[in-house]
């Protein structure tokens, strides 16, 4: 397993740590915690990062069910999937569900999802497109969900991936998160992923270095992944000291949302 594959126990552990603790709900993530053999002494096991990565799951998860709700008859491609158990946390069923890593990471994940007509689990690594090939496609409106995985690609892996959904797709949602340059470089000297010597790549303070590398996409959504209300659901000095980070903070690392034109709507 690569280094960026061992970074998927990170957010795992820390979903499941919220889950026990009623703050966010997934025992899916409880289950694979408690039964898959993995050594979680790397992961860092602070309070303080499994909110930061439940946080990032609910505002994930919300965004999915709204964009479900408008498009029912929509696919869903969830890049970088690890061992995230989205496709059952949301409570919107979309047309088709494609969840996509290494083949290792798959083999794992095939231990507690099953395929069926609407879900598929696909082996690949995410830079190379041949998966696109795997998607059953027929017009229909595409999600793309990129959570803790733009750092591991390179500006021109994520430009290559973007122009990809172009290529195939009449009209695609790209949703992913970013760090931006300050955070990048600071994240060299404290950062959880340092603990399996993965390495940030890619990192953005301005959306408009993709629109203007990538004809056709336009950023939608630039938000703080800590937002009031997950604020609200903590008591004591989490809540003092996300509030504060909500606001010194939230230009650090955000959520983007883009929308990308494919050629055949052009």
């Amino acid at each position: 397993m690569t280094n960026e594959s061992k970074t998927l126990f990170i957010p795992l552990y820390g979903k499941a740590m919220m889950s026990r603790k009623g703050f966010f709900e997934d025992k899916t993530a409880e289950e694979i915690v408690d039964t898959c053999g993995w050594d979680f002494e790397d992961v860092d096991k602070s309070e303080k990062l499994a909110i930061y990565m439940a946080m990032r799951a609910m505002q994930y998860d919300q965004l999915t069910e709204r964009f479900i709700e408008k498009q029912p008859e929509s696919i869903v491609i969830h890049l970088g999937c690890g061992l995230d158990s989205r496709c059952r946390r949301i409570k919107v069923g979309a047309k088709r569900w494609y969840d996509i890593d290494f083949p290792k990471v798959i083999e794992m994940r095939k231990k507690y999802f099953t395929e069926n007509e609407a879900y598929r689990m696909i082996g690949s690594s995410v830079t190379d497109l041949s998966w696109l090939d795997k998607i059953e496609y027929n017009g229909e409106a595409v999600l793309v969900i990129a959570e803790g995985l733009s750092m591991y690609l390179t500006a021109d892996e994520m430009v290559s991936l973007m122009e990809a959904f172009k290529e195939r797709f009449e009209k695609t949602a790209f949703l992913f998160d970013a760090y931006s340059n300050a955070a990048a470089k600071l994240s060299k000297f404290k950062n959880p992923i340092n603990a399996v010597d993965a390495k940030i790549d890619f990192s953005m303070s301005d959306p408009a270095v993709l629109e203007e590398r990538v004809k056709g996409a336009k950023c939608v959504i630039n938000k703080s992944i800590i937002l009031k209300r997950y604020i609200d659901k903590l008591e004591g000095a989490y809540k003092a000291r996300f509030t504060f980070m909500g606001g010194f903070g939230s230009g650090f690392y955000r959520i983007y949302g883009f929308r990308i034109k494919g050629k055949a709507a052009e």
